[in-house]
Formats: C-alpha cells, structure tokens, sequence
C-alpha cells in the first residue's frame, strides 16, 4: 500500500524561523512532500525569541527585509526537487497566524521544529505548542534538531512508538499509528495498578484495541507498564529504535501550569525523533470542551453546592 494512500498528507504546513534546528525540520518536511506528493506551505513565525511571546514579536524586534529573500532561496531549492510550495510571512498574534494559514491552505499536516529541553527553549515550546496542540483540526507533527539520523525514515516510519491512555484522543492517535507504521508498531499503556490481575486486564485491551494492522503485515508489541507517563515514554523511545511517537493531542488548551505536567510536552520535550500530535475528533472535541467548563463553572460556585447539597441523595 503506498504511503499516499495510508496518510494522505496532500498539503504540509512548515513554520520556519530560517534557524538551524529549523532547516531540520524544513528538510524533513520535504522528505515527506516528496514521499506523499504534497505541497509545502512554509510560514515565517519569528526568530527564536519570538517564541516566548505567543502574542507577537516585541516592536523592538523588527522585521527583516532579507525575510523575503531567504524565503524566495529556500522555494526556489524546494521546487527545483518538483515539490509545490507556497510561503506566507505576516506578524502578529503568532498561535493565530500559524491557525489561520492551515485553514486557508487546507492543510493536513501541521509541522513545528523544537529547540531544546532545558530553559528558555522548552519554556518556549510550551508557549506556543500547549495552544496550538489543542486549537489546530489537523495532526501536528513536532520536529527536533537531532533529527538527521531518521531522515531517510519521514514519511514511511519502521518502528512507530503509540501511548494510549484508553482516552477518545489517544484512541484515535491509536488509528492514525496502525496506518503509517511500516515494520514495528509499539503501544504502550503507564498503568496505576497495583498488582498483576490489574496489568493483565489492561494487557488485553491493548491487545482488543490493537491487534495486528489491517494487511496484517505489521506486528505489534503490547506493553503495560508503571510510573509517570511522559518519562516513561520518553524513556522508553530512548531506549528503543522508535522513528515517530504517536500521541492524542490534548482536547482543551494547557495552562502554563500544565507545562511541567504535561505527558504531551514532557515527551515532544524529551525524545530525539519526531512526535505526531492526533487531534481529538471535532464533535469529541467540543464536548469535552463544554463538560470542562462545566466542571470550572461548579468548581467555581462552592456556595451554590453547599445550598443544594442537602437536597440531592448521593448513591
């Protein structure tokens, strides 16, 4: 089955600040264009820096005419490999211009470079990834800058490394996994049991929800294991041959609080290969949106619960 036809990307979106790490994931994205024959569309964000400020860039960092000339360099050596592309450069509220080209573009690949683990870098990461991950309709495919080894690999991913928590996101990241792993697919579950008959339940689920893939050519390894999630994926994927991780995006926007916590971020963070984002499916999506503000707005009126609560049986 060609790799078009497993996971149609028919148009990749690239946000580039012309940065080394970001030639990385520029030349990966072309590696995939080429592969599934699909346009780029690269988006001129910021430079590094910019990433701290999810509202813009600060006036005092201005715009660069030689912008549009890297810009013109970088389409002219993608179309001369028979790749479509397109550029867009504007400034801004930055989560919403990268939102605004993937509707306008139809895109079905969202693909963002990552700088580091540590400090500014990761901080930064944060900034713009816990917005985009729950906002954009399309998978997002984070990229790191020690990517060239599994460059030969973008696009038609061997071994493809899949955490679920059993959740509707995770399950539909499960979906998307079985159709682009081409020799290995792993799927892991971090379980709070505490002893083996409760393992052994989830061992099976895992083994109900991903059985061999559809041809039946791929094999997959089922693990369940202990501890907190986002290291032990990522402890995993370091110890492991993994080409792609594959997880659910998380349905409603992270709070900066949320950054240190996040499984998501945690493992975008900490691997060395790419990590494919699936979004939780639209209708899901703004159903788990209302059941949480729901839940905020309860959290929110202790004095309305303490009125009612005597006049409600709790079985």
């Amino acid at each position: 089955m060609a790799s078009s036809k497993q996971f149609p990307f028919e148009t990749i979106v690239v946000a580039t600040d012309f940065s080394e790490n970001s030639s990385a994931t520029l030349r990966y994205a072309q590696a995939i264009a080429r592969l599934h024959g699909a346009t780029l569309v690269l988006v001129h964000v910021i430079d590094p820096i910019g990433y701290a400020f999810p509202k813009g860039v600060p006036r005092s960092v201005p715009a660069d005419h030689a912008v549009r000339e890297e810009l013109n360099r970088i389409e002219r050596q993608v179309l001369s490999q028979g790749i479509p592309v397109h550029s867009v450069v504007e400034t801004g509220d930055i989560c919403e211009l990268i939102l605004q080209t993937v509707h306008d573009h139809g895109g079905n690949l969202l693909v963002l470079g990552t700088r580091g683990k540590t400090g500014l870098a990761r901080a930064a990461l944060g900034a713009v990834a816990r917005q985009l991950l729950a906002r954009t309709e399309c998978p997002i495919l984070t990229v790191t800058p020690d990517v060239e080894p599994l460059m030969p690999w973008a696009g038609r991913w061997r071994t493809v490394l899949l955490a679920t928590d059993f959740s509707s996101c995770s399950l539909a990241a499960l979906t998307a996994a079985h159709r682009i792993a081409h020799a290995q697919l792993t799927v892991l579950h971090c379980s709070a049991a505490e002893n083996d008959v409760e393992r052994q339940i989830h061992l099976e689920r895992l083994r109900f929800l991903a059985p061999m893939n559809e041809s039946h050519t791929v094999p997959v390894e089922h693990v369940v294991t202990s501890g907190e999630a986002g290291k032990v994926i990522v402890d995993f994927a370091l110890k492991h041959p993994v080409d792609l991780v594959v997880l659910g995006s998380p349905a409603t926007i992270l709070s900066e609080e949320d950054i240190r916590t996040s499984t998501v971020l945690q493992v975008i963070s900490g691997v060395h290969c790419p990590v494919l984002c699936i979004p939780v499916p639209r209708q899901e999506k703004k159903s788990t949106t209302s059941a949480t503000k729901a839940a905020r707005e309860e959290a929110a009126a202790p004095e309305k619960v303490k009125m009612t609560g005597p006049q409600v049986a709790l079985r």
